[in-house]
C-alpha cells in the first residue's frame, strides 16, 4: 500500500515532464517551473482568507462532531434512508452492481488516473484530458497533505466502531484518524475539476458538482464516516481545486492586443479579461 509520503513523491516525480498546463494564455517561454507552480499553489491554499474559511468549516464540523448532531443524522440515515438499492450503488461490500460510488474515492485508482491523463500533455499541451489530469493532480498535491494532517489532528472514530465517544474529536489520536473522510476528498477533486473547466456549461457543471459528492455519500451509506467527516473532506477538496484555478486565472494577462486584418484594411484588436 502506498504511504502518504510515497504518494506525494510519485505525484511530483511523474508530473514533472507533463506539467504543461498553467494558464491558457501562457507562452512556452514564460511558463514557470513545476516547483514555482506548486509553491504558489501551497501559498494560495494556506493564505489567510482560505485558512479563515477552513477554520470556520472545521469549527462547524467540531460542533457537529462533538455534540449529538452527527450521531442523530447518522441514525436517521441508517434507519430511514439506507436500503438494498443504496447499498448496491455505494460499494461492492453489499452488491455486485456495476456502479460503485466508493470507487471514485479510492486514491489507489483516481490518483494514477489523474497522472495518466496529465501525461497526455507530453504529446499535446492543450487537450481537455491532459489539462484535466494536470489540474486534478495539482489539487491532489496541494490538498492531500493538509487533509492527512487534519485526519490526525481531529483523531475521530468511524461510526461503525461503535465507540462510546461516537464522533467526538480526540486530537492527535494515534489509533483513529477519521475526522476527515479521505474518500470524500479524493472523489471530489476529479468532478470539481470538470465543473471548473466548464464554468459556462450548466449541463456539465452542475452534474459534475453533484457527482463530486458521490464518494462521500457512499461512506455515509456504508456507515464508514459520520456526516461531518464527509463534508470536511469535500470542503478541503473544494478549496484545493479552487486554489489551482485561481492561480491559473492570475497568470492570464488582463488585456491582450493582437493585429487584425480584413478585406477593408487592418488594425489592432484588444481583449480584456476579468
Amino acid at each position: 500500500m502506498l504511504t502518504p509520503a510515497g504518494l506525494l513523491y510519485t505525484l511530483l516525480t511523474l508530473l514533472l515532464p507533463a506539467f504543461s498546463v498553467f494558464a491558457d494564455d501562457t507562452t512556452p517561454a514564460s511558463k514557470p517551473t513545476l516547483g514555482a507552480v506548486i509553491s504558489e499553489d501551497y501559498g494560495a491554499y494556506f493564505s489567510r482568507d482560505r485558512l479563515t474559511r477552513l477554520g470556520i468549516a472545521f469549527g462547524l464540523g467540531a460542533v457537529a462532531a462533538n455534540t449529538n448532531i452527527d450521531m442523530n443524522v447518522r441514525n436517521w440515515y441508517q434507519d430511514k434512508v439506507r436500503n438494498d438499492q443504496t447499498n448496491s450503488w455505494a460499494s461492492d461490500e453489499f452488491s455486485n452492481a456495476a456502479f460503485k460510488a466508493k470507487l471514485f474515492g479510492e486514491g489507489k485508482y483516481m490518483v494514477p488516473v489523474a497522472l495518466l491523463a496529465a501525461s497526455v500533455n507530453l504529446m499535446d499541451e492543450d487537450t481537455a484530458v491532459g489539462n484535466w489530469g494536470a489540474y486534478a493532480s495539482r489539487a491532489y498535491i496541494v490538498g492531500l497533505p493538509a487533509m492527512w494532517g487534519m485526519q490526525w489532528v481531529t483523531g475521530a472514530a468511524r461510526p461503525s466502531e461503535n465507540l462510546p465517544e461516537g464522533s467526538s474529536w480526540r486530537p492527535i489520536n494515534i489509533q483513529d484518524g477519521h475526522g476527515v473522510s479521505g474518500h470524500s476528498f479524493v472523489g471530489t477533486v476529479p468532478f470539481l475539476t470538470i465543473a471548473y473547466m466548464n464554468p459556462d456549461n450548466g449541463w456539465v457543471k452542475y452534474p459534475a458538482y453533484l457527482a463530486s459528492m458521490a464518494a462521500g455519500w457512499s461512506r455515509i451509506n456504508d456507515d464508514a464516516h459520520f456526516p461531518s467527516q464527509v463534508v470536511l473532506g469535500w470542503y478541503m477538496a473544494y478549496e484545493a481545486v479552487d486554489t489551482v484555478f485561481e492561480n491559473n486565472a492570475k497568470r492570464k494577462p488582463g488585456i491582450t492586443v493582437a493585429p487584425m486584418a480584413g478585406l477593408d484594411g487592418f488594425g489592432l484588436m484588444a481583449r480584456s479579461e476579468w
